[in-house]
């Protein structure tokens, strides 16, 4: 005491100003196995608490949504706990920030309001430093957030509206009547009962002949098969077509069939995974006049050209058919349903997709991208704003970080609606409202950092 006092007389005596910065302690990094483990210790403890607290009022949200769809249904217990657990990952990663942000200011400002910030920076140790262990959780949390959203939350929202429809709704886990149409709009198909798989049945494909289909349905000029096909395609032609020799025949039956529509039933239709070629079997085609559309402008081309023509198989290689039942499922399911790398999947797949549906999934795509790193929002925004105001205890901090929940998620949401309707390019609109936000977290974890 008589040092520190003589001190303060000599900077007086001589004038010498900040004479303090001649006897603080040094900046600390190195580990300090007792302090990181005394702050993990106590942030753990308060996160733990926040995350079941949470997870219990998303659970009964979910009771008091679902539940009274499973009684009516008389569902077994069983069936009602397991829809439960898988709804459980869903909510969790929107547990996992909120979580982060609430669990680090309520920790920090427990340590301002009994003065051990203080007493931390009085031993030379920076905010920063002292929040390292948070940092570290912070990134683990990051990290599994990403686990969810990438791989484990689409799977479960999956079997989770499969065992709703199943036993609530008391449906088949089917798309009835399902039509879907392909990227370069050539092809319309019609499943009367789609079942994600390789196999389907009842199989309707609406597109165009071409040199496959010719070669496949009519067969080779010159054969049985050929004269026997052409004479029932086309009655009134089939003698002058028939009449040339191979080469001409060819060239007669590619020019009269070539672009126009073609409805191609089959009772099954598998798809080779590994090979990836559609086989359709056991159906019948028909095909339709070109004229309709020339002479009608609001025609589809629908006046049938000959009866149904059976058929026993037809093959589409990738080249004719390039969508497999991957992309017919996803174009179907919900998009909020898709992971990251189903959406990049399907853009980079469909060359020829919309403006505007593009402009929806590729903001959802970079919104997936930086959702997870909002745990690092509420690291980098926590710390500081707890520790502000050391002796103003534990409900300032509360309140800030619901406001700045609040704040994060309106504007991610405003950026998200702007991205979806174009007005604002994907990229920025994905990832702006998260990068802000950690950037000026960041700036202020530097700026109170002493």
């Amino acid at each position: 005491m008589t040092f520190l006092w003589s001190c303060i007389f000599v900077s007086k005596l001589f004038n010498i100003k900040d004479c303090g910065k001649y006897f603080t302690m040094p900046r600390r990094w190195f580990p300090l196995w007792i302090l990181d483990w005394y702050i993990l210790r106590e942030f753990l403890v308060k996160y733990c608490i926040l995350m079941l607290v949470f997870i219990t009022l998303f659970v009964l949200s979910d009771v008091y949504n679902y539940i009274s769809e499973f009684l009516e249904a008389e569902s077994p217990i069983s069936d009602i706990i397991k829809f439960l657990l898988v709804k459980m990952p869903g909510n969790i990663r929107f547990i996992l920030p909120i979580s982060m942000l609430l669990g680090c200011m309520w920790c920090m400002a427990t340590f301002g309001k009994n003065l051990e910030i203080t007493a931390m920076r009085a031993s030379g140790i920076s905010l920063f430093r002292c929040g390292v262990p948070i940092f570290a959780v912070g990134l683990l949390v990051t990290a599994v957030n990403i686990f969810f959203n990438e791989f484990l939350v689409p799977k479960t929202e999956n079997m989770a509206e499969r065992l709703y429809a199943a036993t609530a709704e008391k449906r088949r886990t089917v798309q009835h009547l399902l039509a879907y149409r392909s990227p370069d709009g050539k092809r319309n198909w019609l499943f009367k009962t789609f079942v994600k798989g390789e196999s389907q049945n009842n199989v309707t494909l609406r597109t165009f002949w071409d040199e496959n289909l010719i070669r496949q349905l009519i067969g080779e000029p010159g054969t049985p098969r050929c004269r026997d096909t052409v004479t029932r395609l086309f009655p009134t032609h089939a003698a002058r077509i028939l009449a040339q020799d191979r080469d001409g025949q060819r060239e007669a039956i590619f020019k009269a069939l070539n672009g126009r529509k073609i409805d191609i039933f089959a009772q099954r239709v598998d798809f080779d995974r590994k090979k990836r070629v559609w086989t359709f079997m056991e159906g019948f085609f028909v095909s339709f006049d070109r004229k309709d559309e020339h002479d009608h402008s609001a025609s589809r081309g629908t006046s049938q050209i000959h009866k149904e023509e059976k058929y026993q198989k037809i093959l589409f290689s990738r080249r004719h058919i390039p969508e497999r039942p991957d992309d017919i499922t996803n174009a179907v399911r919900e998009k909020d349903d898709l992971s990251t790398s189903e959406i990049f999947d399907l853009v980079k797949r469909n060359a020829n997709m919309p403006d505007r549906v593009r402009c929806i999934y590729m903001t959802l795509f970079y919104y997936r991208i930086s959702f997870p790193w909002a745990c690092l929002i509420a690291v980098f925004l926590g710390i500081p704003l707890a520790t502000r105001n050391e002796r103003t205890g534990s409900l300032l901090a509360v309140i800030s970080a619901v406001v700045i929940i609040v704040v994060y998620i309106v504007i991610a949401q405003v950026f998200l609606i702007f991205g979806k309707a174009g007005v604002v390019p994907p990229l920025i609109a994905g990832t702006l409202p998260t990068a802000a936000f950690i950037t000026y977290g960041v700036w202020r974890v530097f700026f109170d950092r002493n």
